[in-house]
């Protein structure tokens, strides 16, 4: 049975109290004779009678907080006017059986209605409110099951489409509301446009259209004020919202009473609302509004997760795409360049034969150069990429390697103490250390300040755990000296060799930069490309003979060194 509403109830209060409050008001006129009567048997009736029309006509217009029980309210107050009528109408009967004047009794009669009728509603809203209470109590219950099981669906939906379905599925699901529709809104074009509905047919939907702009009809309702405040908008009345006129027509057609629109908030925007309509109204309580508000977020964060695994997984597509093409330019490299290469130097050597000609000597060096070029460029394709799988790897063990298939003459390289294990790819750390190997003996020519004095990987011996040849100068030292050892958060290469100028390190590392017109201006680049794909960072300072030093900060690195 569908409940009175709280309009009709209180008009029905309302008039009863004003009926009464006329006829007090006559009986005051009446009695004005008999000052102390008429204060005792029509004033006070009627500041009652009043205050039952006052407190109806507050229902009516359900500013009251008991207007969802105000039937209950009414009965009460029907239950206490007849109640007290009943016990003085023997007053009124007796006056009848004797004959006499019955205007007293009347008036007592009346009297008690009027008080029964503001004693029963007294009652009545004190029984209206410990039912809204109870009902509140449920409702929070029931909301909060809903809310859990659509915030778990949340959690494990993997597609914006389908969350969005899913939440309005839920929620129309339970027994609280009867129809949502979600919105999505793009700054770019200003409107937010629906893209997910349970309980609405496609032609309500067609039919909608939202701005944000606050200058415009239909940009001034609750749900563009949502997404332009990014709060809730409750609607207990959508009758009584003059910003929801252009859709009064549709919603009297579907039956909503009540509405809130949830503004789906993440950290960085607004993508939207969630929209829910209700057949009654007065629905969304403070309780409810901070609920709702906290699915509104929960959904919000959700998507911008959403979309930045979305995003990644088009990045690592990319990636891939990438690293393909860096495979196929190294193939080319590698086939369609030697072989021409390895002609032109096979031509080269016959001719050589035959003819004596220092021009040959530059057609040599220039074709040496070219091959150069080519080594550092596979170097780039093959090994400028994210590593995947590292493992823990001894420094000095990898340094020791690398030494031993580069060209070291006129070096000598040594080590400050053990520089610790790395997790890393050992092939790709090779090529760091060659490369800084190379570009130290190259570029270094000495130093006249004396070098650091820590423990020396091995003595000149030409043995297997020798570390390379020593090409000393006329004091016996060599020409260039290169240490590996640890620091606080990686480990460094230093040499002591004429460094490189403050105004250049931050150019060194770019492709092609070199001071030496013969290199290929590749070394640097390749080791910080390689530094980056294992996620550490590289930097060049001074060294503390004056060389360049290079500089890693690593994760996962373990030494041995003191205070390492």
């Amino acid at each position: 049975m569908k409940r009175l509403s709280a309009r009709t109830a209180g008009t029905i209060i309302g008039g009863a109290g004003i009926v009464l409050a006329a006829f007090h008001l006559r009986s005051a006129v009446g009695l004005q004779t008999y000052p102390l009567l008429v204060v005792f048997e029509a004033i006070l009736p009627l500041v009652l009678a009043l205050i039952v029309a006052g407190v109806g006509l507050l229902i009516g217009v359900e500013r009251a907080d008991t207007t969802q029980f105000a039937d209950r309210v009414l009965g009460w107050t029907v239950v206490g006017t007849l109640a007290l009528s009943a016990s003085v109408g023997w007053l009124f009967l007796d006056t009848v059986v004797r004959g006499q004047a019955t205007s007293s009794a009347v008036r007592a009669v009346l009297n008690a209605a009027t008080l029964g009728a503001l004693v029963g509603l007294v009652v009545g809203i004190y029984d209206a409110r410990g039912q809204c209470q109870r009902y509140r109590a449920e409702q929070l219950r029931r909301i909060n099951g809903t809310l859990r099981i659509v915030t778990q669906e949340v959690v494990n939906a993997t597609d914006r489409d389908e969350l969005e379905t899913v939440v309005c599925e839920r929620l129309t699901d339970s027994v609280l509301y009867d129809s949502a529709w979600i919105g999505r809104y793009a700054p770019d074009d200003g409107i937010v446009r629906p893209t997910a509905w349970a309980g609405h047919d496609d032609e309500y939907i067609e039919s909608l259209e939202v701005t944000v702009d606050p200058d415009d009809p239909i940009g001034q309702g609750p749900g563009g004020e949502a997404i332009r405040t990014g709060e809730i908008q409750p609607v207990q009345n959508v009758f009584a919202e003059p910003s929801l006129e252009p859709w009064w027509e549709l919603l009297a057609e579907k039956g909503v009473e009540s509405m809130a629109v949830v503004p789906l908030v993440g950290e960085e925007r607004v993508h939207g609302f969630l929209s829910i309509y209700a057949n009654r109204s007065n629905v969304f309580g403070a309780d409810e509004r901070e609920a709702l508000s906290e699915l509104g977020e929960s959904i919000g964060h959700a998507i911008e997760s959403m979309v930045a695994r979305d995003q990644l997984a088009r990045r690592e597509r990319e990636l891939v795409r990438q690293n393909q093409r860096l495979d196929e330019f190294a193939s080319v490299v590698s086939h369609d360049l030697r072989n021409p290469l390895n002609v032109a130097d096979g031509n080269l050597e016959l001719v050589r034969m035959d003819v004596d000609d220092d021009r040959l000597d530059r057609v040599s060096d220039a074709l040496d150069r070219m091959d150069e070029l080519i080594d550092d460029l596979l170097t780039l394709a093959r090994y400028g990429r994210t590593v995947d799988e590292v493992e823990p790897v001894a420094l000095r063990s990898v340094a020791q390697s690398a030494w031993a298939t580069t060209d070291t003459e006129g070096a000598r390289l040594q080590f400050d103490g053990d520089p610790g294990t790395v997790e890393a790819d050992e092939s790709r750390l090779a090529q760091v250390f060659e490369n800084l190997f190379r570009n130290a003996i190259e570029h270094g020519t000495g130093s006249d300040q004396p070098g650091p004095t820590p423990e020396e990987s091995g003595p000149p011996t030409g043995a297997p755990d020798d570390v390379g040849e020593f090409a000393r100068g006329g004091d016996g030292s060599p020409a260039v000296t290169i240490t590996v050892g640890p620091t606080d958060e990686g480990f460094y290469v230093e040499d002591d060799g004429t460094g490189i100028s403050a105004d250049a390190r931050e150019s060194v590392f770019e492709t092609g930069y070199s001071t030496d017109p013969t290199g290929t201006g590749f070394g640097l680049n390749i080791v910080r490309s390689i530094a980056e794909a294992h996620g550490w960072r590289v930097a060049v300072t001074e060294g503390s003979a004056g060389g360049a030093r290079f500089e890693f900060t690593t994760t996962g690195v373990t030494t041995n060194a003191p205070g390492g």
